[in-house]
């Protein structure tokens, strides 16, 4: 009988040998979808590749088209770049901590080199320079040379090569506001001045008019220049002749004819009119022949279009900057004075914005940043835009630089206001269509009565009626939150303007120091031909004299200690002191200019102040370098003689002086 054998494996071999099978049916499956993905994946590499391209995210033959050839040359390391860029960033970081910054920068730069479509890289390097390096010196010469150096690293090479990040605009418009622009650096006014110095450069002086539209126009032909000399030669033969004749003094068109033009052809009156010792010189010298050429009517328009066309090369090739954006910035937010930082913020912050519209965004901060520089820009112009500049091209540093408030900017600023809250908040379920939203609303709103107070004082027909229509506006829309009215904007304009004045008035010291700062502000103003804000600031302290001499006067012991002298003998005082103020306080061609103009609008202020300042005028004249003429500079006021001996003849306690009205 034959046994029979039983074949069934054990239970634990049978689960085992299950185990099997089921482990090669998962790496089957998990093959078979391996390669299904890796085929859809390849589906996505030419998108993504186009997107990369397209944002900059990598470096390919497009790419590095049109970098020098040293750049072209350290993108194409492969592997060996990205490690390197590792090791740099790690060795920055360090040598950070050991405040060795000079090796940073020459890191940075190698960084930038070989990354040049990266845009972190410039940013980071930007700020380097600008802020650690420029900290590590203590003189404004060696701070500006980094901060520029970090401006420069941005603006003329970062920006070329990453057009498209509105990260490293908003970057180099933030340099621009803040280490610039604003007062927080121990040197910012010498970076002021560096900075107005290489605008002027280029620019010229600024056109002497409160027109808006005089300095628009002014700047069109500069927008409008050929873009090459060459082209221009080509096509405008009377250019050509000029620029021939321009050679035989010895100048090119170039930056130094630039620089002659905005050294020499100035339309106010220079240090070199009222110089002492100059004898006259029959003999045409070659600065002479140059400034005979420069300003000869009949070639004015052919030296004009010239000049237009070399200011448009140098603003592209030496600032990167787009001569039609800079119009239409003008054209949009008023009559840009490109000299000042805050308006290359506002330039880079919405050149950025034009350039990158459509474009990928990581950070979606980005665009309300955009409107922050524009209303920043336009709110620090209006309180301190009016740039008075006596250059020095030659040491920067010795310039006299001083700001001042600039009405004009007002309707461009309430305006920006609206326009961007529509922009930003027009979905909002709480926007008002007319306000400027809900989240500018405030600062609107305060802006506003600033701005009406700065009109009333500054005076004139249209600052009034814009100074009503806000008041107007703020009755119409800025209310409580339950909505009722604010009782405050329904006092009379005046009352709402003098409101705040007023209560700085009290004592008899107080209120001669406001009357006296109202009578300086007035000279200034006229020492700068703005005859209208002069007019105005001298109007305030008037109403000032008579609020208190009617109201607040006290005489104690019937001595009259606390009665204010007469506002004419208070303004004169204010000429003697501002004729009197430090050169770093007053630039000496300003008070020239005064004097000139106190000549022939109010000579009697000119004959009250005069015996008290004749010695002084010869000693500032002497000791100024180079010495002035004094009786060119600060001549005796006509009827001197007549006034002496009229001398004692009895005052009025109020002269108008030709202007405003009688109280």
């Amino acid at each position: 009988m034959t046994q029979l054998i039983d074949t069934h494996l054990p239970e634990y071999l049978a689960k085992r040998e299950q185990a099997r099978k089921g482990e090669r049916t998962i790496q089957i499956v998990c093959f078979l979808l391996a390669i299904s993905c890796i085929g859809i994946a390849t589906l996505f590499v030419a998108p993504i590749d186009r997107l990369r391209t397209e944002h900059q995210l990598t470096l390919d033959q497009e790419s590095t088209r049109g970098l020098p050839p040293d750049i072209a040359l350290l993108t194409k390391t492969g592997t060996f770049r990205a490690l390197a860029i590792d090791l740099i960033f790690m060795r920055m970081e360090r040598l950070k901590d050991d405040d060795k910054f000079y090796e940073i920068n020459r890191l940075s730069t190698l960084l930038c080199r070989m990354a040049p479509r990266f845009p972190s890289v410039w940013k980071y390097a930007s700020w380097n320079l600008a802020y650690n390096i420029s900290v590590a010196n203590y003189t404004p010469e060696g701070r500006w040379y980094w901060v520029n150096k970090g401006i420069r690293l941005l603006r003329n090479e970062g920006l070329k090569y990453n057009e498209e990040s509105i990260g490293l605009y908003l970057e180099l418009g933030y340099i621009f506001w803040h280490k610039v622009g604003d007062f927080l650096d121990d040197h910012h006014w010498h970076y002021k001045k560096e900075l107005a110095i290489e605008i002027e450069r280029i620019l010229g002086a600024p056109v002497a008019s409160i027109d808006p539209n005089d300095v628009v126009e002014a700047f069109r032909p500069i927008a409008e220049a050929p873009p090459s000399l060459d082209e221009l030669l080509e096509n405008d033969p009377d250019v050509a002749i000029f620029v021939s004749q321009l050679a035989e003094t010895d100048l090119e068109p170039d930056i130094d004819l630039l620089e002659f033009v905005a050294r020499y052809l100035r339309t106010t009156m220079q240090v070199r009119d009222v110089l002492a010792g100059i004898e006259p010189n029959i003999i045409l010298t070659q600065h002479q022949a140059r400034v005979q050429l420069l300003t000869d009517p009949e070639l004015v328009e052919v030296r004009d279009r010239l000049i237009a066309c070399l200011r448009s090369r140098h603003l592209r090739d030496d600032l990167n900057m787009d001569p039609a954006w800079m119009l239409q910035l003008m054209e949009d937010y008023g009559p840009i004075d490109w000299r000042n930082a805050y308006m290359h913020a506002l330039y880079w912050a919405t050149r950025g914005n034009m350039v990158t519209r459509g474009q990928l965004v990581l950070d979606e901060n980005d665009s309300m940043n955009v409107c922050r520089y524009i209303l920043f820009g336009l709110a620090l112009t209006v309180k301190r835009g009016r740039m008075i500049l006596e250059p020095d091209f030659d040491d920067p540093a010795n310039s006299y630089l001083e700001l001042l408030p600039d009405a004009r900017f007002i309707p461009y600023m309430h305006q920006a206001y609206l326009d961007l809250g529509y922009e930003q908040f027009k979905d909002d379920p709480r926007f008002i269509h007319g306000t400027a939203g809900p989240n500018y609303r405030n600062g609107h709103h305060t802006f506003l009565g600033d701005a009406i107070r700065q009109l009333y004082v500054e005076g004139g027909d249209a600052n009034l009626a814009l100074a009503r229509e806000y008041y107007a506006y703020l009755q119409k829309f800025n209310r409580n939150d339950n909505g009722s009215p604010r009782m405050d904007y329904f006092v009379p304009l005046k009352e709402f303007v003098l409101r705040d004045f007023k209560e700085n008035l009290g004592s008899f010291k107080t209120t001669n120091m406001q009357i006296g700062a109202w009578l300086t502000r007035s000279l200034k103003w006229l020492s700068l031909d703005e005859e209208q804000q002069s007019v105005g600031a001298y109007n305030w302290a008037r109403e000032f004299w008579i609020y208190y001499t009617k109201h607040l006067t006290t005489d104690v012991g019937g001595l009259g200690r606390q009665n204010l002298p007469p506002l004419k003998e208070m303004y004169a005082n204010a000429v003697i002191e501002f004729m009197k103020a430090p050169t770093g306080g007053v630039h000496i061609m300003h008070k020239v200019r005064l004097w000139k103009r106190l000549g022939y609008r109010y000579p009697e202020l000119q004959r009250l102040a005069y015996d008290r300042l004749a010695e002084y005028f010869l000693s500032i004249s002497a000791s100024n370098d180079p010495p002035l003429n004094a009786d060119l500079a600060f001549p005796p006021p006509a009827g001197m003689d007549e006034y002496r001996k009229d001398k004692a003849s009895p005052k009025k306690a109020i002269d108008n002086l030709g202007f405003g009205e009688k109280g």
